[in-house]
């Protein structure tokens, strides 16, 4: 499509690879035609991580995409191994490896091409933003960079010594520094950095949140007949120390052993990667019977669970610095209009929900107060009145079409 402004997009994370990551920019790339950008993706070759190839079909035909190889650490490797090579050599992140490749594609893209007049680049890995800064920098094109979570300030990446800390401060200070614009996926994300970067003008940070694509929601509503089991649905991974299920289960057995909840009554659904923390506590509190473990599947499949509920559970990542993410699939959920029983801190996550008025937002550890919601919750289900009057207006501010018209616009800003 020679003449039609194109924008370079670099994601690790893209068809046929699955999972949440994937989400952000694969609408991004859907929709941004529609507002006459197209975009030339600059992505990896197939790799062993999750995988949902339905989500190919959901690219225009016209979309260019480049694969490319990846220097990778040798799959069979333990992970506590992987992990160690990864943040005592590499450094930024394990995908390190990609980046000879992808500057080269890149180059070579943006010289045949002719139409390239942005980059846009989206992590993690933070390696892709390293790819967009030298590319930037050879070529002067202007850049986005978009962090669908922190770097540096992200709890859950733990830097071996403070010499990898400091490297990793002077790498995203670079790209902050350097991008035309930095997108961020919460507002309270954004004031995080504005604060760091006190520096930069605050214009330069952009917020665009996550959010859904009515495309991909089941046309029928599903309805759930009261004298049914009732259903909860968890739709994402599960992790021991960020992202625990053991709260939650502890407080189901509480209302069963306490005889206010009864196991045939009650069905929790699990769609998505579980850990082995999360079975091990379904047999430790004998769940078994109650308790259904989906996997990953393809991620219209995993929406139709979701609107088979009558209850959302949402256990977002907590503990330090929990308060900056709030979960991709939380748009989905907001968009089914079902209740949402949140165990969150107070942050962003929690202030969308209660700002939606999408459900419950309670604590997440404390096994008493978990149970004793459940309880209240079921009795209002079974009364045929658990009902919520969600804000339809903001939850329609989230569709993905809408927020890929913010990128554009901000695309065309900068190459003005």
């Amino acid at each position: 499509m020679a003449g039609v402004p194109t924008v370079l997009v670099i994601a690790y994370y893209f068809p046929p690879l699955g999972g949440a990551g994937v989400q952000r920019t694969l609408k991004f790339v859907k929709y941004l035609p529609d507002y006459g950008w197209l975009p030339h993706v600059l992505t990896v070759q197939d790799s062993a991580s999750l995988q949902d190839s339905s989500l190919a079909a959901e690219i225009p035909a016209e979309i260019p995409i480049t694969r490319t190889p990846i220097l990778r650490l040798p799959p069979r490797l333990p992970w506590r191994l992987r992990n160690f090579i990864s943040r005592w050599f590499l450094i930024v992140d394990e995908q390190l490896g990609w980046l000879p490749y992808a500057v080269s594609a890149g180059q070579r893209i943006i010289a045949e091409s002719g139409d390239i007049q942005a980059i846009y680049s989206s992590s993690s890995p933070y390696t892709a933003h390293l790819i967009a800064r030298h590319l930037h920098r050879r070529t002067q094109l202007p850049w986005v960079a978009d962090f669908r979570d922190p770097w540096v300030e992200n709890p859950y990446i733990k830097f071996p010594t403070s010499l990898h800390r400091g490297t990793n401060e002077h790498l995203e200070q670079s790209i902050f520094k350097e991008a035309e614009r930095v997108i961020l996926n919460t507002d309270v994300s954004r004031q995080c950095y504005i604060q760091k970067y006190s520096d930069l003008p605050a214009s330069k940070f952009i917020t665009i949140p996550n959010g859904y694509d009515q495309a991909d929601l089941p046309l029928s509503r599903y309805e759930v007949q009261i004298d049914s089991v009732f259903t909860i649905a968890h739709l994402g991974s599960l992790y021991q120390k960020t992202r625990s299920s053991e709260y939650f289960l502890r407080a189901l057995h509480d209302t069963f052993q306490a005889g206010k909840l009864l196991p045939d009554k009650v069905r929790a659904r699990f769609i998505g990667a579980i850990d082995k923390e999360t079975k091990d506590f379904i047999r430790q509190f004998e769940l078994s019977g109650c308790v259904e473990l989906v996997g990953y599947l393809p991620h219209r499949q995993a929406l139709n669970y979701l609107f088979e509920a009558d209850l959302l559970l949402l256990i977002p990542s907590y503990g330090k610095g929990g308060e900056l993410f709030v979960p991709a699939k939380l748009f989905e959920y907001l968009a089914s209009m079902k209740p949402i029983l949140c165990l969150a801190e107070p942050g962003a996550c929690a202030d969308l929900i209660l700002q939606a008025r999408a459900g419950w937002v309670i604590s997440p550890t404390v096994y008493s107060v978990i149970a004793d919601q459940l309880v209240g919750i079921y009795q209002q289900w079974e009364a045929g009145n658990l009902i919520i009057n969600p804000d339809r207006d903001l939850i329609a501010s989230f569709e993905r079409r809408k927020l890929t018209g913010q990128l554009a616009n901000l695309l065309t800003e900068i190459c003005k």
